[in-house]
Order: C-alpha cells, then sequence, then structure tokens
C-alpha cells in the first residue's frame, strides 16, 4: 500500500515531544521541501497507519537520515539515500518520521563529506556550484515516498537475482530476502514473463525451507537458450521480470539475459561481441521527487535520438524510472556509486560506504541495462583507500559485471575548456575511454531571462556563477563573445560547444581501437543551471545536442580538412573516414562536394565497409604518390579548384545504404586569393 499523501513541518527539533501542535500542512508523497521553496535541514512527517494483517513493514526513501516514532515509540533510524528503510512496525497508529539532510560543517565541507550523497551532496552542476553557497536548496525530503507491506508470519521482503550463462542455457541464482520468526518450510512459486513483446512464461514451483531470522534464500534456475537483451543499433531489448510469490505476498524485479565483460583490450563484450561505446553522462535532475516516469521515458528518448548507445549515471544513484527506461529502451548504464570528490579519511566512514556499496547492488543489480560499477567519481585523497574497498566489494556482491575502482581525473579530458585547444583531442586524451569531456554553452534566451530575471542581460556575473557559469573558460580559454546581445551570447556559446563536440567525436571515432567509446560530459541540465549539458533543464536542444547526434551515428562519415583557412586551388580536405559501428557490413554511396555560389563535386563511389571496421578511403598524401593515371583522373577537380572565387564555402559529405542516409559532415572553409602564380599543382 502506497500512502499517498502526510502531514508535514519543517521544523529542527530533534524529538516528537519538541513539535509545536500549530504550522502543520497536507503535503502528497512523494515529497522535497526545497521544490517547494523551503530552505531547511529537517523535515517531520506525520502518517495514520491501519493495524493491517499479522506483520506490518514500512518502506520508505528519504534522503538523508530518517528517524521514526509510533504512537510515541522511538523505532530506529536510517542513513543513506537511495535505498529504502525496511521497518518493522509493531501495530497501526501515528508514525512521525523525522527527515534530515542537514548542511555538512565548512572544513568537513567539502573535502572531507560524511554524507553519500554523490552529486546532491557537492557538485559544479547543483546550485552554488564549488563556491561556499553549494549546499543550498539542499535534497532533503521523502524523495521516493513511503509504503506500508502487509505480511504473513512468514514475510517476503526482498527479490533479486543473478544470471550466468551455461552450456546451452542460462542458469539463473535468485536470491529471496525472507524474515521468520520460526524455523519455516513453504512453498514458494518463481515466474519469468515476457514483458516488453509476446512470448511464453516459464513457472517453477518449490519447498522454500529456512531458520529462523531474516536473511537471504536461494534458488538456483537452470533455463534454456532465451531471447537476448541487446542495445537497441544491434537487435532488441528482450525484457523479462521475474516474479516471486510467498503467502500470498508477490515481488517482482526485471530480467534480461546477456552478459556483459572487458576484453584484454579494453572493449566491452556485450553478448560475447565488441561494442563501440557512444555515451553520455546524465543526473536527470536534482530533485528526484519532481521526477517522473514520463520525463525518464522522455530522456532515454532524446538518448537514442542522438543516436547513443550507453549513459553514466555521474556520480549518484539517479530515480528507479529511469533504469527501467533504459531496460526497456535497450540503452546501457555504467553506474557510480554516490561518491563525488573528497570524503572523511576515517574507518567509520568506510564502513559505511561498505554497507551502502552493498545495497547498491542489492537495489540496482536485477536490471540488464546496467552493466559496469564504478566505485568513486574524481576521487581526491581518498583514491588509494576508498577505491580498492569499495571496488572489492562490488565484486563480491556481483561478480557478473565489471568494476572501475574510479573514473579518474586522467580520463577526463577538457583541452578546449580547462586547458589547451579543442585540436587537442587529436592526441586522444582520455583514451581508450574517456569519460569525461565538453563544453559549457547557455540554454537558450528565453530560459535564462525567466530563470535570471533582471541579471540576464546585461549579464550580472555573481548571478551567472551561481548557476554553474564559468566565466575564465568560457571567455579566456573558449574565447567566446559577449556580443551585443543575450542571444549573440547565447549563439556563440553554443556554437563553441557544438564545434567542441564534433571535434572531438570525430577524432575519437577515426581512432577505433586505440579507442573503445566515449562519454560526452554532460546530457541534461539537472536544475536551473549553466552547464556542459546539450539539453537544458526543459529539454530544449542546444546546438551542442544536434552535433552530438550527427557524431554519434552508428554510421559516421569524417572529413579532415586540409586547413579550414587555404588559398584557392588548395585541397579542401586531407582525409576522409567511414566509420562503422554495426555488426554486419555495408555497402555505401559515398559523395563529397565543395558549396559555396555553386557546387563543386570532389568525389563520389560507393564503397564496402566491415562490421565494425573504421575505413580512412582517401588520404592527401597518398594521393600525391598514387600512380599517374589515378593523379590523371583527379586534374579535373584541381582545375575547377584554381578557378574557385575566393570566399567562405562547405565542405560536404554524406554516407548512404540505398534511400538511406547515415551520415552527413559538413565542414566550414574559407578559400583566400592566392599567395602563389596560378598553375602550381598540389
Amino acid at each position: 500500500m502506497r500512502l499517498e499523501k502526510a502531514w508535514f513541518l519543517a521544523h529542527g527539533a530533534e524529538t516528537p515531544e519538541e513539535l509545536p501542535q500549530a504550522g502543520w500542512r497536507e503535503v502528497r508523497l512523494p515529497h522535497q521541501w526545497t521544490l517547494e521553496g523551503l530552505e531547511a535541514e529537517v523535515g517531520w512527517y506525520r502518517l495514520e497507519l491501519p493495524a493491517l494483517g499479522p506483520r506490518r513493514f514500512l518502506r520508505s526513501w528519504g534522503d538523508y537520515y530518517q528517524e521514526a516514532w509510533l504512537n510515541g515509540v522511538y523505532l530506529g533510524r536510517h542513513e543513506g539515500y537511495f535505498f529504502p528503510w525496511l521497518l518493522e512496525l509493531p501495530n497501526g497508529g501515528e508514525l512521525l518520521l523525522r527527515v534530515a539532510a542537514p548542511k555538512e560543517p565548512l572544513g568537513q565541507w567539502p573535502r572531507f563529506k560524511r554524507q553519500i550523497k554523490g552529486v546532491f551532496g557537492q557538485h559544479d552542476c547543483r546550485p552554488g556550484g564549488t563556491t561556499e553557497r553549494g549546499q543550498e536548496r539542499g535534497t532533503g525530503g521523502l524523495w521516493g515516498g513511503v509504503e506500508v507491506w502487509v505480511r504473513e508470519e512468514v514475510a517476503l521482503l526482498g527479490l533479486t537475482h543473478r544470471l550466468l550463462p551455461r552450456p546451452g542455457g542460462w542458469r539463473l541464482w535468485v536470491r529471496l530476502w525472507v524474515d521468520a520468526p520460526r524455523p519455516f518450510r513453504e512453498e514458494v512459486a518463481l515466474r519469468i514473463l515476457p514483458e516488453n513483446f509476446s512470448g511464453e512464461a516459464l513457472e517453477r514451483r518449490l519447498i522454500l525451507e529456512g531458520e529462523e531470522g531474516r536473511g537471504w534464500q536461494e534458488v538456483v534456475w537452470d533455463l534454456p537458450g532465451m531471447p537476448l537483451w541487446e542495445v537497441w543499433e544491434r537487435g532488441f531489448p528482450h525484457l523479462f521480470r521475474l516474479e516471486a510469490g510467498l503467502l500470498g505476498a508477490s515481488l517482482s524485479v526485471p530480467l534480461g539475459f546477456r552478459t556483459v565483460e572487458l576484453d584484454g583490450e579494453g572493449w566491452l563484450l556485450l553478448n560475447g561481441r565488441r561494442l563501440f561505446l557512444r555515451g553520455t553522462n546524465i543526473i536527470p535532475t536534482q530533485w528526484l521527487a519532481g521526477y517522473s516516469e514520463a520525463l525518464a521515458q522522455k530522456d532515454v528518448a532524446l538518448l537514442k535520438e542522438a543516436n547513443l548507445n550507453a549513459v553514466r549515471v555521474h556520480a549518484h544513484v539517479t530515480h528507479p524510472a529511469f533504469y527501467r527506461a533504459c531496460d526497456q529502451e535497450g540503452i546501457l548504464v555504467w553506474q557510480d556509486f554516490p561518491l563525488q570528490w573528497g570524503y572523511a579519511p576515517d574507518e567509520a566512514f568506510a564502513q559505511e560506504a561498505l554497507r551502502q556499496a552493498r545495497a547498491m547492488v542489492e537495489v540496482l543489480g536485477a536490471h540488464p541495462s546496467l552493466y559496469l560499477w564504478c566505485a568513486q567519481n574524481e576521487p581526491t585523497h581518498n583514491r588509494h583507500t576508498l577505491g580498492p574497498l569499495l571496488s572489492a566489494a562490488l565484486r563480491a556482491e556481483d561478480p557478473t559485471r565489471p568494476v572501475r575502482e574510479a573514473s579518474d581525473f586522467r580520463e577526463h579530458s577538457y583541452p578546449g575548456w580547462y586547458w589547451g585547444h579543442l585540436r587537442d583531442f587529436l592526441a586522444l586524451p582520455g583514451a581508450p575511454l574517456p569519460s569525461e569531456f565538453g563544453a559549457q554553452a547557455l540554454p537558450r534566451a528565453e530560459l535564462l531571462r525567466r530563470v535570471l530575471g533582471e541579471a540576464a542581460w546585461p549579464p550580472r556575473w555573481e548571478v551567472y556563477a551561481y548557476h554553474n557559469f564559468q566565466p575564465h573558460e568560457t571567455f579566456r580559454v573558449a574565447g567566446v563573445e559577449v556580443g551585443e546581445s543575450l542571444e549573440a551570447f547565447v549563439e556563440s556559446s553554443q556554437a563553441y560547444q557544438a564545434r567542441l563536440l564534433e571535434f572531438a567525436i570525430h577524432a575519437y571515432r577515426r581512432a577505433k581501437g586505440k579507442v573503445v567509446g566515449y562519454f560526452q560530459f554532460m546530457f541534461v541540465e539537472p536544475w536551473e543551471g549553466i552547464t556542459w549539458a546539450v539539453l537544458d533543464v526543459e529539454r530544449v536542444p542546444k546546438k551542442g545536442f544536434h552535433a552530438l547526434k550527427a557524431a554519434s551515428s552508428p554510421i559516421l562519415l569524417s572529413l579532415v580538412p586540409f586547413r579550414e583557412r587555404l588559398e584557392v586551388g588548395g585541397p579542401p580536405f586531407m582525409e576522409a573516414w567511414l566509420v562503422n559501428d554495426l555488426p554486419r557490413p555495408l555497402r555505401l554511396r559515398v559523395a563529397l562536394w565543395l558549396e559555396g555560389e555553386a557546387r563543386l563535386d570532389l568525389w563520389q563511389g560507393e564503397l564496402n565497409l566491415g562490421a565494425g571496421e573504421a575505413l580512412r578511403f582517401f588520404h592527401l598524401m597518398e594521393a600525391w604518390e598514387a600512380p599517374l593515371e589515378v593523379q590523371a583522373a583527379l586534374a579535373p577537380v584541381q582545375e575547377a579548384l584554381r578557378r574557385l572565387p575566393p570566399g567562405a564555402y562547405r565542405l560536404v559529405g554524406e554516407a548512404w545504404e540505398g534511400e538511406r542516409l547515415w551520415s552527413r559532415h559538413e565542414v566550414a572553409l574559407t578559400y583566400l586569393p592566392p599567395l602563389l602564380p596560378q598553375g602550381v599543382a598540389w
């Protein structure tokens, strides 16, 4: 039974006796008080619970500490935001829940944090960013709501599984969390049902025996070959649901038949075949109570529209709806444990992190979309203490998935933003798997005016900074111009982000093999910020979204210009590539041309492209060294280039398979009047 409403009071009281009688108001659950404009650290919830069934269990999701009193009797305390508190209720009556999300004291925050909240506790994409105001607009509240479970004497409280391949089929390791006040012998019914396709259900009944107490009971179920869960571009994500029933109570979790592992070169093997990861980082929202199934489905649809097959849930555990949508649609999930930068170095914190890491596996481990666990994001002084400890615990809890100790600074490549120039992407920083790169871009002007008010234009930089804007990187590194209007500023900012993402992704994809995938930073703004996202908080695309989408096409045509500014008669491109991420060969029709005052055709023909191949089909140096008959074929194009009038042009290429346009790439060029005498050939 899910409770829809509660009485709420924002008050710092430690016990019910300190609470006032007045000031309570009815709220809908789920609930986070910041969404109502309250800047509080403690909230109290009052609920009336019926006395139903032989046994009752409270299941509540709160951020970050919870304490409970039933009819004035203290029941206990819970720590951790992303997994539910499961608490037995001795009877019905008035339940008081104290939910606390206190600001951590300066000195402890930001380097020695104790709350395991990841980006919800400290990040440069939350209100206030990395300034001393970075804990404002907190995340406290019953973000996931409250349920009351009614159970018989022997109570089924949890269900998960591990899946292992075996010759000719699968071995399903079912784990049931059972609470019994006595030794028991009861029948359990297991079912496997197709979730997103038509098919037969599988059933099994067996006798489960156990001792008094609360613990995991395990069942091994050998199954035949089953339809596979695949990423959307390689097949269909066949999704099942595993159900378990015990004494009238039932639970269900997702189930997908697939294998994931890493080979010796760092490639992800999905169902035994290499997959080039085209991904992004995501923080769908700063306040989980405001997220929904519909918004999760929209976000995953936008991931697919952007031609991405993977997403990294960045330094937090997000809303359950997001994982369900990835399961349904065939998007792989890299899951971070909620550790962001520095934390307390003592044994007590390490012990609590271990407990919560194990809880993360139990909460999320059934999702077939989830392919990797990562223990920390950008750790500082904890890198070689927490990382090995937590990764060992994750491997022990889940031997079926790869585990990483950390996503380190060295694989977060930010040329053109924090350092260097975007051309530095040609050196493949972060390879073989860059897990962050990108640049900030302003959202649309209309949204900025609505959010920032008079501070939007002319810009009040202290307000921009609170909303995560980075002026040094924008103006000094990226060279973005403010311009004469807010619209011009937005245009310049978004154009730079789009150019950087296109350049970086093309460089990484041409180096396929040395690079096994990428995760751009990041996909959507989690609040009304000015961040690295390619979608604003209302899911309106910036120019960077379209650049990410085009550069992430499963079939990519990539053109490398000889120079962006060159003399009339000069060669427009140095290299031309085709990249295939599909597991099948293709025959593609390719055309390259210059667009200016008129169109000049440069090359066209058909090319065979192998499964998973990255093919360089033109290189200028090779053309210079080609046999005379090949050079003779290029002569008409060379002559036409010498006759070009100076000006702005676009180098354009398209790759077609039949009637399907897979990829179009455009590069802006400027032809200048020649300095050399006419007639000098290239």
